[in-house]
C-alpha cells in the first residue's frame, strides 16, 4: 500500500511538472523570442553604425600611397595652469593613387609640405594638454585634420591621417 501511494504521488508530481513545462513553453518562450529578436535588431543596427561610420574607405593595397610630414612642435591652448604645454607631432597622410587627382595632389604636397602641417597646427592649437593626451580626442583631431585637408585641396584622394610621432609635454 505504501509503494502504491508513493507511486501515485510521484505520478502526480510528474504530471504537474509536465503541465508546468507546457505552460513555460507556451507562455514564456514567445516573449523570450520577441526579446531575442529585439536584441538581434539592435545589434544589427549597432553593427551597421560601426561598419559604416567614419571609417577610412577600403583602398586596395596596390593603390595605397603615403606622404609623411616631419615632426614639429605645436603650442597647445592655455589650460589656466600657468604652464606652457607643447606637442611634437608628425603626420602621415594616406592617399589613394588610383584617383584622377593623385598626381597633381602629390606634386602639390611635395612642394608645399609646410602648408599641410599648418592645417594640422591650426587644428591642434585649439586643444589643451589634458585634451590631447586623451585617445578619443586624438582620434577627433585626426578627423578634423583630414576634413581640413580634404577641404583645402578639394580632394577625396586623402582618406586617412595618422600620427607618426606624438609626444606631449
Amino acid at each position: 500500500m505504501k509503494k502504491n501511494l508513493i507511486t501515485v504521488i510521484i505520478l502526480a508530481i510528474c504530471v504537474v511538472n509536465l503541465i508546468l513545462n507546457i505552460l513555460l513553453v507556451f507562455v514564456c518562450m514567445p516573449s523570450a523570442k520577441k526579446t531575442n529578436n529585439l536584441i538581434s535588431e539592435i545589434a544589427s543596427v549597432l553593427n551597421l553604425e560601426l561598419e559604416g561610420g567614419d571609417e577610412a574607405p577600403a583602398v586596395a593595397l596596390e593603390n595605397m600611397a603615403t606622404y609623411n610630414v616631419d615632426a614639429q612642435v605645436v603650442n597647445l591652448k592655455d589650460d589656466g595652469s600657468g604652464q606652457s604645454h607643447y606637442v611634437q607631432v608628425g603626420l602621415t597622410l594616406e592617399m589613394d593613387n588610383s584617383t584622377k587627382d593623385y598626381e597633381s595632389l602629390n606634386t602639390v604636397l611635395q612642394e608645399s609640405g609646410g602648408a599641410v602641417f599648418d592645417e594640422a597646427r591650426n587644428v591642434i592649437q585649439n586643444y589643451t594638454y589634458a585634451e590631447v593626451t586623451n585617445q578619443n580626442t586624438q582620434d577627433e583631431i585626426k578627423k578634423q585634420i583630414l576634413e581640413s585637408l580634404q577641404k583645402k585641396y578639394a580632394t577625396q584622394c586623402i582618406y586617412n591621417v595618422s600620427f607618426n610621432k606624438f609626444t606631449t609635454q
